[in-house]
């Protein structure tokens, strides 16, 4: 029963499968089989017209030739075997210039009158086809072999024509090479002279540019301008300039602004002029150039008199020692002198800055000057002659440019030598072909050949049989057998029924075969089907009948399996499902009467309203709910919370329940239905349902997860060889009545106690399919 848990995982298990290769190829063998006249008939037909095609049809005689083609001349081995290869490679092109038209044409014209018969009243194009429809060349693999064959009605036509193809082709390979060498030297000659007037042109270019770049060295790739070089070194010399400019501008700048603020100008003489700036760091310090070595003197005799001083200090002497005395007096006597000395250099180099200030300033300002011209002089150097280099490498790419063209010209050139003197041998080194085997005239017909006709008529026959069969196939949309309806609906047929003729009592529960004639042959079917129903699935107990389309027979089914559980022993309920047309109620002649649409509106309590609705029939274990009064609204109905407890009230009271649901393709009733009960039979006529109308009744059960447990083919005659199905019966019955007494009440027998029937399967040779 389908709950909220799983309607999601809703499947539809009764789909197809795919087919896999090996089922086609079975399904068409079986079609094949079941066809086979249809196959007969086109095998028949071909072979009679491959027949009368061989005993009318003109003879046609083959004769061939063999042409050997060779590159032959001057060279190495290398050489040789490269054109060898060649050659192989162009045969395909020989090939084809055997059978071109210029070729054929020329044969034509060759050929004698008396192999002309063949090609009066043709034009020249149609007599050109002719010849290529007939004619063959091929090439051996890995030879320089050519083929040549030709089909005509005479032999010795046969023979003419090959021969002179072949002269023809002589003709025209030798024209052609002719003609074409003229050609080509022709042309290499007007190119070469073309080639060497450029050559003169651009010497002549070239001299002219040489001439006026007197400034270059060097030839090729490697010439150098003198021109560019200056321009190197005057960059250079202008980088130069430009930076004593500057140092030049920021030193009398600072001169001027020492002499405005009176700041010393030592280190600014220092920069103008080095022997000036010794003599101010001299003056600076006391001394002269006249007593400098004096200065120094006393300078070192004042370091070494403050060493022994200290020695003696350090020593054993005391501070009033006439010795430490008469040092100290010295050493102060050279200190004053010293200091006097600097003193009056101070004074000296006070003056000596006020005199010198003006002269620096004066210094400063000519190096500037002389700086800015000197940069402006080598500037205007630098633009006239960066100007000629510019000049001068234009003429360098134009010398470059020419130097190319010419080497490139001289390449074509000796080229065009070339090409010219490998033609010129050429002349002597060419194709060379020769005839292997001549063409010969042959007795005895290719064309046409017996066993080539028959197998291509058998081939066509047996293709158009099968095409046939295949047009058919998607033509008769129906099930042909059992397994095609287990392979497109993939759930088993349960049981087959035959076309049972009717009876004499057409309502009640007399006109239901299975208790009016208990151990007929129409019977055993519906025994079948109960046994089927009760191992296809461990829960049977609610089962639902459906068909295809109406009066496919799903109430004749349901009535007579009810009556087979309620012969075994099980109480049984028969519901008449189908409140639209209600089959179960018309058969048992309940119309009119309360049944399923009242329990359904009823607000009574399920088990009273189902009570007063119940019909008991005949057979003590067969109860019956007729369809009711036709409602309005029967989905709305089987929808309703009443129907879920009918079925529950009577799961309760029957060991089977039957329930009589409307086509499924009609109405959703039965997928409705389908929800609430174990599983659901889908009742199916061969003769009448087509393929794809059975295959989507199976889906619209299964759609809202309904089980599909099997199906009923219905209504098969003894022979339905039409459809693929047959039956064959014979039986052994041991009940103790005689088929023929249906007036007698058969004896109720439980399940266990009615003994399985010994039955006989027949097996159709000519398909897989069989008859129970």
């Amino acid at each position: 029963m389908l709950t909220p848990e799983n309607q999601d995982s809703i499947q539809i298990p009764n789909a197809p499968d795919a087919q896999n290769p090996l089922q086609s190829v079975i399904r068409f063998s079986q079609s094949l089989i079941r066809r086979k006249w249809t196959v007969l008939s086109w095998l028949l037909l071909t072979t009679s017209l491959g027949i009368t095609y061989f005993s009318v049809a003109t003879r046609l005689y083959e004769s061939s030739a063999e042409l050997l083609i060779l590159h032959t001349g001057e060279g190495n081995i290398d050489q040789t075997q490269q054109s060898q290869k060649m050659l192989q490679d162009q045969l395909p092109t020989y090939t084809k210039v055997l059978a071109s038209d210029e070729v054929l044409k020329g044969a034509l014209q060759r050929l004698p009158d008396e192999y002309r018969a063949d090609f009066i009243g043709m034009t020249k194009r149609e007599a050109i086809n002719k010849l290529r429809g007939n004619l063959t060349v091929k090439s051996t693999r890995q030879t320089n072999l050519l083929q040549v064959s030709y089909k005509a009605e005479s032999p010795k036509a046969a023979v003419a024509i090959v021969t002179e193809i072949l002269n023809s082709y002589f003709a025209f390979m030798h024209e052609m090479h002719q003609n074409t060498s003229r050609e080509t030297l022709a042309l290499l000659s007007k190119q070469k002279d073309e080639v060497e007037r450029q050559i003169a042109l651009k010497q002549g270019e070239l001299l002219r540019l040489q001439t006026e770049s007197d400034s270059l060295l060097g030839t090729g790739d490697n010439v150098m301008s003198v021109v560019n070089e200056r321009v190197i070194e005057l960059n250079r010399a202008l980088a130069a300039a430009q930076r004593e400019t500057i140092e030049a501008r920021a030193f009398y700048a600072s001169v001027e602004q020492a002499v405005k603020t009176g700041q010393n100008l030592q280190q600014l003489m220092n920069q103008a002029n080095e022997s000036l700036a010794n003599e101010m760091m001299k003056r600076s310090v006391g001394v002269d150039n006249s007593d400098a070595l004096t200065y120094a003197r006393l300078q070192q005799q004042l370091l070494e008199d403050q060493a022994k001083l200290n020695d003696k200090l350090s020593g054993k002497l005391g501070p009033n020692h006439p010795e430490v005395l008469e040092l100290q007096q010295r050493i102060k006597a050279a200190k004053e002198w010293m200091a006097g000395r600097s003193s009056q250099a101070v004074r000296d180099a006070e003056m000596l800055n006020k005199d010198l200030g003006p002269k620096l300033l004066e210094i400063a300002q000519q190096r500037y000057l002389h700086a800015v011209n000197h940069e402006n002089e080598i500037y205007a150097r630098f633009t006239q002659e960066k100007q000629v280099a510019s000049q001068m490498n234009n003429r360098i790419m134009l010398l470059h440019h020419a130097e190319r063209d010419l080497a490139r010209l001289q390449v074509d050139y000796d080229m065009y030598r070339e090409r010219i003197n490998a033609l010129d041998l050429n002349q002597k080194a060419s194709l060379r072909t020769r005839i292997t085997k001549h063409a010969e005239p042959n007795s005895t017909p290719v064309s046409p050949k017996l066993v080539s006709t028959m197998m291509i008529s058998m081939f066509v026959g047996l293709f158009l049989g099968a095409a046939t069969v295949v047009l058919l196939d998607l033509l008769d949309d129906r099930f042909h057998s059992p397994d095609d309806i287990r392979r497109e609906i993939g759930a088993p047929v349960m049981t087959m029924v035959r076309d049972m003729p009717p009876l004499p009592h057409t309502h009640g529960i007399e006109s239901i075969y299975t208790y009016t004639k208990p151990n007929s042959v129409e019977t055993e079917a519906f025994r079948t089907l109960r046994t089927a129903i009760e191992f296809a699935c461990e829960q049977h107990q609610r089962i639902s009948i459906t068909s295809t389309e109406p009066s496919d027979g799903k109430t004749t089914v349901m009535s007579n399996t009810g009556v087979a559980f309620a012969q075994a022993g099980k109480k049984t309920l028969l519901i008449d499902g189908d409140m639209r047309r209600p089959g179960l109620t018309k058969l048992f002649n309940l119309k009119g009467q309360n049944g399923l649409s009242t329990i359904l509106r009823d607000t009574a309590p399920i088990m009273e309203s189902a009570e007063a609705n119940l019909v008991r029939t005949a057979h003590e274990n067969l109860h019956v709910i007729p369809a009711g009064p036709r409602p309005i609204n029967p989905v709305e109905l089987l929808t309703s919370d009443r129907f879920p407890e009918l079925i529950a009230w009577a799961e309760a009271e029957y060991d089977q329940i039957l329930i009589d649901a409307p086509p499924s393709l009609a109405v959703t009733d039965p997928a409705i239905i389908g929800r609430l009960v174990d599983g659901v039979i889908l009742t199916v006529r061969p003769d009448r349902n087509k393929r794809r109308m059975i295959i989507r009744a199976a889906e619209s059960v299964t759609v809202l997860g309904a089980n599909l447990i099997g199906v009923v083919v219905n209504r098969l005659s003894n022979a339905s060889g039409e459809y693929g199905y047959g039956y064959g019966y014979g039986y052994g019955y041991g009940y103790g009545h005689d088929e023929h007494d249906t007036d007698s009440e058969p004896v109720p027998m439980s399940h266990e106690q009615v003994p399985r029937p010994r039955k006989r399967f027949s097996r159709d040779e000519s398909s897989d399919r069989f008859a129970a």
